[in-house]
């Protein structure tokens, strides 16, 4: 017998040929060859996303599965936080990120014991206040990212309104038991010395106060986000871009910008700025041009839904940072035109990431322009543009595999059709995600043949294109077996006999979606559950010629090992095991968590 030289390798080496894959769950096939592979692959798991309701022993049996934990997400977690905290305090992990997004309160003091924290995500919290931030502050004082944004215990703006109305005074207003307040950031600034990061979105009930507060205070922070915060003006967004010197990105929106006082206030001559969102906001070409003065190189540039700038404008700022840009947003915009993006393009010669979604005037000619003018773009988003609408401008004068575009979402385009799917085909050999919901002038014959040129296409969105249920058949000479990872089919009408072939072409398949799918049965289902062996989620809400009943007792009963991990049924559920006597009924239940490693709720 020959000799097994994968026993030669050290577990080192393996360890750096694991580490190449692309996703954890390539890992769990590797960790069914042997036992060595398992340990291996147990110490490249970094993250751990928690689903529903788990079980005490099963956390602590996947905490000492997997030592290197360092980032756990417990946004979908219905109930139990406190204990998961526990578990995690007590399981000798360094876990330096956690994410409590979508719970009804923060147990603060239970995070507190969480030593070597270094990012907090409390996005979406029922209720957060003042006193939450101190606590956190005092005991985490070495935490250097902190998410608290949009917080859903307050309708702020009816609260304002109930209350006296949008006044620019907050003296006379006090929420500090119900909200965050300018107080409470001003005590947390003031332990926080090491915040690196922050996000105040979605808080109205803070102001200027509140930047003045961190530009004073957190001399290291880099990035800040004060989305919907209804009381920050133009001048807290100047003060921190001239007291911040650290301050690399900012991202702000529906902010009133004075003009007459835009060339005092806005003073980048000391920013370190290289990345600028703005969202809704009239937008001057002053403020392009104090930009160009101060000789800021910006990476990314974000102009979403904004006004009042102009072509001139924006080609001026471009013309100075278009060589270092690696990000352009300008989602929206009304000045756009086939003919100005021809003359951007020149000057977007290294950026990676373009976004014009809705920019109702760009056609087929801004496609291929950009293809042709930007070499490095990997990422391009022309939803509800007019992308299949011809122009002077052929796939000819791109060059065949020119491009390195591998994302493209072209989703609400009338005009797209096959023709256009075979043209954009020619020029991008190497998509790897596409976009195209809501595109009604496209067939199942066009969309086959588009994903047969893509042997390496993993996530692909059909939501609501009609007669698709045919795109998945393999007629002689085509590929038989597709990569996709990712399927999202809402609202079309994919049958039983499309997953059948859905299930015999996409193996690979993790993640789909047939939401509102009322062809698909409880037969297309479970075949493609046993087809699909790393099927890890799936979204039947909607579909209701599905007997999710059935379902649930079929795997519950199988002897087949099932891959499926979450599953959300078609409507409210709730299994026949359940003790309504011994725990609360969640009538809000909207999904499954299935498997070994989670209690099924």
């Amino acid at each position: 017998m020959g000799r097994n030289y994968a026993d030669v390798l050290p577990d080192e080496c393996w360890r750096l040929i694991f580490s190449r894959l692309d996703h954890h769950q390539q890992l769990e096939t590797l960790s069914t060859v042997c036992k060595r592979f398992l340990s291996i692959s147990n110490q490249l798991r970094y993250s751990f996303k928690v689903l529903s309701d788990p079980a005490p022993y099963a956390l602590s049996q996947i905490f000492k599965r997997f030592p290197c934990l360092n980032k756990i997400d417990a946004s979908e977690l219905n109930r139990g936080l406190d204990a998961l905290i526990q578990q995690i305090s007590q399981s000798g992990l360094n876990i330096e990120s956690l994410n409590l997004s979508n719970q009804v309160k923060v147990p603060v003091f239970s995070v507190s014991k969480l030593l070597s924290l270094k990012t907090l995500i409390c996005s979406r919290i029922g209720l957060l206040n003042d006193e939450d931030l101190i606590v956190i502050a005092g005991s985490l004082p070495w935490l250097e990212e902190l998410d608290i944004s949009y917080p859903e215990g307050i309708d702020s703006h009816h609260q304002l309104y109930f209350l006296g109305g949008l006044s620019k005074d907050l003296t006379s207003f006090s929420y500090s038991s119900t909200a965050v307040t300018d107080a409470g950031v001003e005590a947390l600034s003031s332990k926080l010395k090491n915040l690196l990061k922050i996000n105040l979105s979605g808080n109205h009930f803070i102001s200027d106060r509140s930047l003045t507060a961190l530009s004073s205070n957190c001399f290291l922070l880099r990035e800040i986000m004060v989305r919907s915060c209804s009381f920050i003006t133009q001048f807290g967004i100047s003060y921190m871009i001239q007291h911040s010197h650290n301050l690399t990105s900012l991202s702000v929106d529906t902010i009133e910008l004075c003009n007459s006082s835009l060339p005092s206030s806005f003073d980048f001559q000391r920013s370190s700025l290289c990345a600028i969102e703005f969202f809704y906001m009239g937008i001057p070409d002053d403020l392009f041009h104090s930009i160009v003065e101060a000789g800021i190189q910006l990476k990314k540039l974000t102009l979403s839904y904004c006004e009042k700038f102009t072509f001139s404008g924006i080609k001026v700022l471009l013309s100075t940072s278009g060589q270092s840009l690696e990000y352009i947003d300008l989602e929206g915009s009304k000045i756009l035109t086939d003919e100005s993006m021809k003359e951007l393009s020149q000057l977007l010669s290294n950026v990676t990431t373009i976004k014009i979604r809705g920019c109702s005037s760009l056609t087929t000619s801004t496609f291929f322009m950009l293809a042709k003018n930007c070499p490095l773009l990997q990422e391009l988003d022309m939803s509800s543009t007019n992308l299949g609408k011809e122009e002077n401008f052929h796939a000819g004068d791109v060059g065949m595999n020119s491009t390195r575009i591998h994302s493209l979402k072209m989703s609400r385009n009338n005009f797209v059709n096959d023709d256009t799917l075979k043209r954009i085909g020619l020029v991008c050999r190497k998509l790897q995600l596409v976009e195209m919901s809501c595109c009604n002038g496209v067939t199942s014959r066009g969309i086959r043949e588009f994903l047969n040129r893509f042997p390496r296409m993993r996530h692909f969105e059909v939501n609501q294109c009609g007669e698709i249920e045919n795109v998945f058949d393999a007629t002689k000479g085509e590929v038989v077996g597709l990569n996709l990872e990712v399927l999202r089919a809402k609202r079309s009408h994919i049958n039983d006999e499309a997953l059948s072939r859905i299930g015999k072409r996409c193996t690979r398949l993790v993640n789909l979606d047939l939401e509102g799918c009322m062809k698909v049965t409880t037969k297309g289902v479970k075949e493609v559950v046993v087809n699909c062996r790393e099927l890890r989620e799936m979204n039947l809400r909607g579909c209701s010629n599905v007997n999710i009943v059935d379902i649930y007792d079929w795997m519950v009963l199988s002897n087949r090992s099932f891959s499926l991990r979450k599953l959300v049924p078609p409507h409210c559920f709730l299994p026949k095991e359940y003790d309504k006597n011994k725990e609360p009924v969640p009538w809000n239940l909207q999904s499954l968590s299935i498997g070994s490693c989670h209690k099924i709720v």
